[in-house]
């Protein structure tokens, strides 16, 4: 078995954390408190932590603290100690979106394996070998690459590379996502979104015409790679991930279990194809009226969208055949049970939700279930529904019950085998050897065997009672008995060997480390900053940032005469000469985005040098850290060009923001979402800058134009028209409110933009416009 593969899972709650343990995971994601990106989850405390550890690593598995928000410096001491303290109980690696945070605990424990999380928006090989020289040992790939893509980054890193394979997809690049904090002050950056993409929007033109009114044109449905992962073993990945950390504990039990079982059969050579059947459970679990393979085999259009509900839909069970209070009749498209859940989508748009308490047939016996096909009276359901309307079974109580009876009552559903060594000796201790996780102990037991005087102990006896484990997570296998004739062991003591056993590994396997040391340099590195503090002088001169150049506009004459333009790389594409007739004889920065596609990659590499002559660029700003090293080699050329970070680089605190500065970047670029006293101690340690007006909270390989173009017939669209070329569009939320759409024509890549006013007034200050 020469492949290998890490199956991740999910762990919410002490009940979901054994689900994953018990049902095959090798490894469990879990967070503390606030400090995570799902602080709506019920999360662990420190002792709780502390346990699940202890539990994990008897039974091999390992255990990764998600730490994937973005952090504020009066928040480092406490996490710094945080992960200390884990780190000392064994805790196996620390997942990561703050770069700050990262590099003080690289520093801290450099030991202690470093992952990026998706929060990183990595999508690139360039990134990857930038976080590589970070000291980061694994990445966790943006979901949103093909399995083309993923294989070219396993073919040219040796970093570890882990990617999603089910669960909920984030419509935005994660991490790029800005929609709830800019809404409701809820920073999905913080652990705290809104779900603000689960929502209905309704689509315009310029001429604020609706095109698709009231759907779920944000919310995509959940990814089921179930099929995929053969081919994602076979090309390198080295971690499948599970999401749910808000879902239900039998949810990870079914999907992990299934995924468990399919990881298994490809290492072992095995596999053949995925059982309908399994695909039916992982369907009737979770999904969001349908799934989607996501981004593995390719971009999705209106398919990848849960037009009917953002929620989980189940499996459809039919229309209602008749109505009277609180009963229906259908007839059944998929089996019902007593305490099934079940909801009802109604023509105007309402939903009913229910537990089915009773179930009838036509001939008016009661009934505990009724077979697909069947026709069947269920009530009793609440809410406003009609004849016609469409029924959804949401939750299978039998599956649900079944489930549950892979981890609940301290069960020990998987349990690992142990090769015991025994050597039963007269007038000697008993010694015991033993094999565990590809290790080798040995002790020695307190009790010297008794002469028999009936009947002497046998091996067989020894083996008949070492099978007793129900209670442990091993199987004991004695593969040698270096027995001396004549002796008699008590059941108790043969107890007590086998019990010995388990109480020793749970001995070697209690971590604690010493971490006096590392506490005390904790200070250190947090008081280290103060000597890179300076006083930054505000330019107070007039800055604008252009998201969508239009030719049509003359942007001097409009805006007063601005000193410094910021004009998109994507808009020299395609303007350049307009741009160049228009704007030689003004600072222009030119601007590469947060996420870039293959043809504006290829644009930057051939003509970036090119533009900064022609155009005698003042700066460039990075979206992310993919051209940082090609950009400062041009800086070489052009010593005079500023290279400024964007907002996108999630910069919250100084050390985040000294690390840049450490990295090249003279500049950031800052939003409303870091809160004022945060943007003012930045502005400190690196020149910051402050966007007023339109701000990208959301970047997307998901275009809703090119799903929902078609008047009437958006079902239809299959590839797109390009409509951004020829109209401006806009979505509306409920509240009558819009939201700009800038759509990249050039890769394909979708942004929305909002108004958000800037709370700064010790900072220099950019107009931002789309």
């Amino acid at each position: 078995m020469d492949k290998k593969i890490e199956l991740l899972c999910p762990a919410g709650n002490i009940d979901s954390f054994k689900a994953a343990c018990q049902n095959g995971a090798d490894a469990i994601y879990m967070g503390v408190g606030k400090y995570n990106a799902r602080v709506m989850a019920k999360n662990f405390s420190i002792e709780k932590y502390i346990e699940c550890i202890k539990y994990a690593h008897l039974r091999g598995i390992k255990v990764f603290l998600t730490l994937n928000t973005l952090m504020y410096d009066n928040e480092m001491e406490e996490v710094l100690n945080l992960v200390l303290k884990l780190y000392s109980k064994g805790l196996d690696a620390v997942i990561v979106q703050d770069i700050g945070l990262a590099s003080l605990i690289h520093k801290l424990i450099p030991s202690l394996p470093l992952h990026a999380s998706t929060q990183m928006s990595v999508y690139s090989l360039e990134q990857v070998k930038f976080l590589e020289s970070l000291g980061f040992k694994r990445v966790v790939l943006a979901r949103e690459l093909t399995i083309d893509e993923i294989e070219y980054i396993c073919n040219n890193t040796k970093l570890e590379i882990e990617v999603f394979v089910h669960g909920a997809l984030c419509v935005s690049y994660s991490g790029q996502c800005l929609f709830s904090s800019t809404i409701g002050n809820r920073s999905a950056n913080r652990g705290n979104c809104a779900q603000s993409c689960r929502m209905i929007y309704t689509l315009c033109n310029s001429k604020d015409e609706e095109i698709v009114k009231n759907k779920y044109l944000l919310s995509k449905k959940d990814i089921c790679g179930i099929e995929y992962i053969k081919k994602l073993i076979d090309i390198g990945v080295y971690s499948l991930k599970i999401e749910g950390r808000n879902k239900i504990p039998e949810y990870v039990a079914g999907v992990t279990s299934i995924y468990r079982k399919y990881t298994d059969k490809i290492l072992n050579d095995e596999y053949n194809n995925i059982n309908e059947k399994d695909k039916y459970v992982l369907k009737q679990i979770f999904n969001r009226n349908g799934q989607s393979t996501g981004y593995l085999d390719g971009v999705k259009k209106q398919e990848s969208i849960t037009v009917l509900s953002s929620k989980n839909t189940g499996l459809y069970l039919g229309k209602i055949m008749y109505k009277k209070g609180k009963i229906i009749k259908i007839k059944l498209m998929e089996n019902i049970n007593l305490h099934d859940g079940i909801e009802i989508y109604s023509k105007d748009g309402n939903v009913s939700s229910g537990i089915v308490s009773y179930i009838k047939d036509e001939n008016g016996n009661i009934n505990k279930k009724t077979e697909k096909g069947s026709f069947a009276y269920i009530g009793d359901i609440n809410g406003k529904f009609n004849v016609g309307d469409n029924v959804y079974k949401t939750s299978s109580n039998e599956l649900n019950t079944k489930l549950k009876t892979t981890y609940e009552n301290d069960v020990q559903n998987k349990k690992i085998d142990i090769e015991v060594e025994l050597k039963i000796k007269k007038n000697e201790n008993i010694s015991i050897l033993y094999y565990l996780h590809g290790n080798k102990y040995s002790f020695e037991l307190d009790y010297i065997p008794e002469k028999a005087i009936n009947k002497a102990i046998t091996l067989e006896q020894i083996e008949n009672n070492f099978t007793k484990t129900n209670n442990i997570p091993y199987n004991y296998k004695i593969i040698k008995c270096d027995l001396d004739d004549g002796l008699f062991i008590p059941v108790s003591k043969l107890n007590n060997i086998r019990n010995a056993i388990y109480d020793n590994t749970c001995n070697v396997l209690d971590i604690n480390i010493d971490i006096e040391k590392e506490q005390k340099l904790i200070n250190i590195l947090l008081n280290k900053k103060i000597i890179d503090f300076e006083t930054i002088k505000k330019e107070n001169i007039k800055k604008l940032f252009i998201y969508r150049y239009n030719y049509k506009i003359d942007y001097l004459k409009k805006y007063n005469n601005p000193s410094i333009v910021f004009i998109p790389i994507s808009d020299f594409y395609r303007y350049e000469d307009d741009i160049y007739s228009k704007y030689k004889n003004v600072n222009i920065n030119i601007c590469i985005s947060n996420i870039t596609g293959k043809n504006i990659d290829k644009y930057i590499l051939d003509n970036l040098d090119r533009l900064i002559q022609k155009f005698n660029i003042s700066g460039v700003v990075l979206g992310s850290y993919k051209f940082l090293e090609f950009v400062k080699e041009l800086n070489k050329k052009y010593n005079d060009i500023k290279i400024i970070g964007d907002y996108s680089l999630n910069i919250t605190n100084t050390y985040s923001a000294m690390l840049v500065k450490s990295f090249g970047f003279d500049e950031i670029i800052l939003t409303g979402e870091q809160e004022k006293n945060v943007i003012d101690t930045i502005s400190q340690v690196i020149k910051t800058s402050v966007l007023d007006g339109q701000i990208c909270v959301m970047t997307s390989r998901y275009c809703i134009l090119g799903s929902f173009t078609k008047e009437k017939n958006y079902s239809k669209v299959k590839e797109c028209t390009m409509p951004c070329i020829n109209d401006f569009y806009h979505i509306k939320d409920s509240h009558g409110y819009n939201y700009d759409l800038v759509c990249d024509n050039i890769d394909c890549i979708m942004k929305i933009f909002r108004y958000v006013k800037s709370s700064s007034d010790k900072e220099d200050i950019i107009i931002s416009i789309v």
